[in-house]
């Protein structure tokens, strides 16, 4: 009989070791994937602070490698797949932009950002009608997106649809009197429309009260120049290139014949001076 207990205790103390050891190991697993994924965790974390430091300091070049260290770890990674559509997008490379805010849209259809970030890839390829879409989708989700309502405004100001432009700008000013996107494109339509005073009117106090914004301050000079102002205009094209260098790459073709006219009439030392 006691040779029996024994056997017993022997089993059984095989069984607590065996499960003992089970458990050590399934721990010790857990603990190593656990301090595997804090340690990915850290390295993505890393790779995300770099990337959006040279993302804010517009260094998109350079940015856009980081974030496709991070894609390699995760391809559904929202953040970077949206970082890495603006940063093409800003380097002008809309077409290759498109496929990671549609990727993005594959995971979440109602995602805000991709929705107007395509558009904006969109209205980059002249594509206005197909932007439009999406800046509508925008404002089915919310009928007051300022972003949806300027964007919407500019695709229509870009077929030359000005009016209907305009009450989109209008909605927006409606709530903030002071958005300088929404006044300089409303100017910019009076203009189109040949309301230069209106236009003027709209814009002045905007171009002054804000006078380190290039935008504002070339579209001044546009509805000056469009007058027959022109040494007002070239005052103003003076104040944006001052502020940007590199201001012919913002204007659109209306407004860089403008400039081009207004600017040739100034002694071409002078001009160059004020590039550096």
């Amino acid at each position: 009989m006691k040779e029996i207990n024994y056997l017993i205790s022997v089993s059984v103390m095989t069984i607590i070791l065996a499960l003992s050891s089970f458990y050590i190991l399934t721990s010790t697993t857990s603990f190593l994937a656990y301090a595997q994924n804090i340690k990915n965790s850290t390295e993505t974390s890393i790779l995300f602070k770099t990337a959006d430091i040279l993302f804010n300091q517009k260094k998109y070049d350079e940015a856009i490698p980081y974030y496709d260290k991070i894609l390699t770890r995760n391809a559904s990674e929202i953040d970077a797949l949206n970082h890495k559509g603006i940063s093409l997008w800003a380097l002008h490379k809309y077409k290759e932009a498109l496929p990671y805010f549609d990727q993005i849209l594959s995971i979440n259809s109602s995602n805000v950002k991709a929705l107007n970030n395509k558009g904006l890839a969109l209205l980059g390829l002249q594509k206005n009608d197909e932007a439009i879409e999406y800046f509508d989708r925008l404002l089915d989700i919310n009928p007051s997106d300022v972003y949806a309502l300027i964007n919407k405004g500019g695709a229509l100001l870009a077929l030359e649809k000005n009016e209907e432009a305009i009450q989109y700008f209008d909605r927006v000013l409606s709530r903030n009197a002071s958005d300088v996107y929404a006044i300089n494109n409303k100017a910019e339509a009076l203009t189109e429309m040949g309301k230069n005073e209106e236009a003027l009117s709209v814009i002045k106090k905007a171009a002054i009260d804000n006078p380190k914004d290039e935008t504002l301050q070339s579209t001044m000079a546009f509805i000056l120049a469009n007058m027959g102002k022109d040494d007002e205009a070239r005052q103003y094209y003076e104040k944006a290139l001052k502020i940007n260098p590199n201001l012919t790459e913002i204007l659109y073709e209306k407004e860089l014949d403008e400039f081009n006219k207004i600017m040739d009439n100034k002694p071409k030392q002078k001009l160059c001076s004020l590039l550096f």
